[in-house]
């Protein structure tokens, strides 16, 4: 799989607030579930808590299509924009 970070923007306040109110429904267990499937998986996710109209995520996935089909119902809340990025710099090993 390749590593594609994703920019999830929001379709409106309501819906934010309604996406918020469902994932503080689940458990840790149901959320972390909801984001695992053989062909995407989230690995990581940054939001300000509900200030601004977009998430960040990290995801492993064998395409964008992959990541929208893993999302499946969320797709409602937000529009979703990957892409993909497979080459890094690791700063904490140039410290070493």
């Amino acid at each position: 799989m390749k590593n594609y970070i994703a920019t999830h923007s929001f379709f409106s306040e309501k819906l934010k607030a309604d996406c918020f109110e469902a994932i503080g429904s689940m458990s840790e267990g149901e959320i972390a579930s909801s984001m695992t499937g053989e062909r995407a998986i989230c690995q990581m996710t940054w939001h300000d808590g509900g200030i601004g109209m977009e998430m960040v995520c990290w995801w492993k996935a064998e395409s964008p299509d992959a990541i929208i089909d893993q999302l499946g119902d969320m797709n409602s809340f937000f529009t979703t924009e990957s892409k993909e990025l497979d080459q890094t710099i690791d700063f904490n090993a140039m410290r070493g």
